[in-house]
């Protein structure tokens, strides 16, 4: 596997062989660009997902009409098809993708009907909660570990029976049983929508509780308060960026829905015990133990 560092004011990365690790999967990585920003792919022979985080664009097949975009929109692309990305006036936009063969899932799970299900270009909207599915595929695929090709081949055969469930059941929601509907759903809303800060108030409106009811089920089902719940999310979600990413503290800080570098350091050091630059400097030393460490057994 290689991982290629995008160029720009923006980063990203993409990565590649990484048939290495799972025969089947091409590439992935995730697009991060500016306001307005125009381009075209090139028609390649796999299929391709991609699933917006953050920003709006038009996407536009040859011969079709456009198609327009935000965040927790997902597009599926068969193989062979050309295609125009418009992105909008938002001064970010973050798109992750992944590339694969359809062949080997559909070997895997013949009942799953692959080849009929995804044979054109699908879009969907509204569907958050993919964003955790496709961080889980890149992070089995970038982050070396015990097993790492069975959990990789695990991550992208659940990502793409996600994909196909919300190609052919658009209406239906998707809870744990054993949680409340609507906490289930608050749970998704702050795993996945984590940068707003939300209030008790707008957080009911959105799952249709009474603020003092949502307060209650929320305590009791999942043992604390929404707000320190969505500091566990956004403290994560950081942990990920400062160990794969090459973003800024103060930019990591903003994608994670921290007002100030100030406030996201001490919040981050009382969850973790640490400091961002800290905790940033000890995964690198642990990644290059590791690297040593796989360099002596090849040699």
């Amino acid at each position: 596997m290689q991982i290629l560092r995008a160029r720009g004011p923006l980063p990203g990365f993409k990565a590649i062989e990484l048939g290495t690790i799972l025969p089947g999967i091409i590439d992935l990585g995730e697009h991060r660009e500016t306001a307005n920003h125009r381009y075209r792919e090139h028609a390649q022979n796999h299929w391709v997902l991609e699933y917006v985080i953050e920003g709006t664009s038009r996407v536009r097949i040859d011969g079709e009409p456009e198609v327009s975009l935000e965040a927790g929109s997902i597009a599926c692309f068969p193989p062979n098809l050309g295609r125009w990305w418009q992105y909008g006036p938002e001064p970010k936009h973050h798109v992750l993708w992944v590339g694969f063969e359809l062949q080997a899932i559909q070997h895997r799970y013949p009942e799953w009907k692959l080849s009929q299900a995804l044979q054109r270009v699908h879009f969907a909207h509204d569907l958050m909660h993919l964003e955790r599915v496709f961080l889980q595929v890149i992070r089995e695929a970038t982050t070396p570990s015990l097993h790492q090709a069975c959990g990789l081949r695990l991550a992208l055969d659940t990502l793409v029976l996600e994909v196909v469930r919300a190609f052919t059941e658009p209406r239906k929601i998707l809870s744990l049983v054993s949680v409340h509907p609507a906490i289930a759903k608050g749970l998704g809303i702050l795993e996945t929508r984590f940068r707003k800060n939300w209030t008790l108030s707008e957080l009911a409106d959105e799952v249709g509780l009474s603020r003092s009811r949502l307060a209650e089920l929320f305590n009791l089902e999942v043992g604390y308060s929404i707000h320190k719940f969505l500091t566990k999310v956004r403290v994560r979600h950081a942990e990920t960026l400062l160990s794969h990413s090459d973003l800024q503290i103060g930019d990591i800080a903003s994608e994670c829905g921290f007002a100030t570098i100030q406030h996201f350091s001490r919040v981050f050091k009382g969850v973790t015990g640490q400091s961002p630059i800290n905790f940033r400097r000890r995964c690198a030393d642990r990644d290059s133990g590791k690297l040593m460490v796989s360099s002596k057994h090849v040699g």
